[in-house]
């Protein structure tokens, strides 16, 4: 069976591809606001990438969510691997809230494609599909802890993999939803960051991520709140 990672070049993506090992790492080109970043970001790295058009940004929203956008990126992956049998995994981890990250929508997604790819006239063989979210129980932390753990490197870790809303430079802003993450999870795995860097993230989760936790509507689940308290009381000196 053919194992595809649904691969972005983001802290998970990159993270799960160094402990899963897959076959392929496909990315899927959606021409989002993100695509022409996330390219150049592996591009530079090199490796080998099966770069998919896909224009699925076509309907992105203004908050960047493409409705049913996992369910296109895995019948993607049925497609690139012809009638092999395929696994397919989706980066999905504990703090991802959205439903087609989902056991159910796993179960479903199954069950519908098990369905189209039985044996008939096209496909007399048929093809079996196994879509996975097999690190949905571990947070951001948990998968460098694992990385590292089995003899990666963090800095390595941390340089390689790319995930930011508004770069500057080519680099990340540390003031934006996937940074933030970022740097709570690099942090308590001991990666040591620049004061500005510490600056800007503090005082960004401080302003707009903690009145969420305080108000219960973070929803990304006790751990990870957990996390981030220890880490605003870490810096509490950066908060202005």
């Amino acid at each position: 069976m053919k194992k595809v990672l649904l691969y972005s070049g983001g802290m998970d993506s990159w993270l799960i591809d160094k402990i899963w090992k897959p076959d392929i790492r496909l990315y899927v080109n959606m021409h989002t606001r993100y695509s022409e970043n996330e390219i150049k970001k592996m591009v530079s790295d090199g490796g080998d990438v099966e770069l998919v058009d896909f224009p699925l940004g076509m309907w992105e929203r203004p908050d960047a969510i493409i409705p049913l956008r996992n369910l296109y990126l895995i019948m993607v992956a049925c497609n690139i691997t012809g009638d092999e049998d395929v696994e397919i995994c989706l980066g999905a981890t504990k703090g991802d809230r959205v439903l087609d990250k989902s056991y159910e929508f796993v179960e479903k997604a199954n069950d519908l494609l098990n369905f189209l790819y039985q044996p008939q006239h096209w496909i007399p063989k048929g093809k079996k599909v196994r879509v996975n979210i097999d690190f949905k129980d571990k947070t951001k932390k948990d998968l460098i802890k694992m990385f590292v753990d089995n003899g990666g490197d963090i800095k390595e870790a941390f340089t390689k993999s790319f995930s930011c809303y508004n770069p500057i430079n080519g680099h990340e802003c540390w003031k934006c939803k996937p940074c933030f993450r970022k740097f709570v999870s690099f942090d308590l795995n001991g990666y040591i960051f620049t004061d500005d860097q510490i600056k800007t993230a503090v005082n960004y989760i401080n302003k707009e991520i903690m009145p969420d936790i305080l108000n219960h509507t973070y929803g990304r689940g006790e751990q990870e709140e957990n996390d981030i308290k220890t880490i605003v009381n870490k810096y509490s000196k950066y908060l202005k």
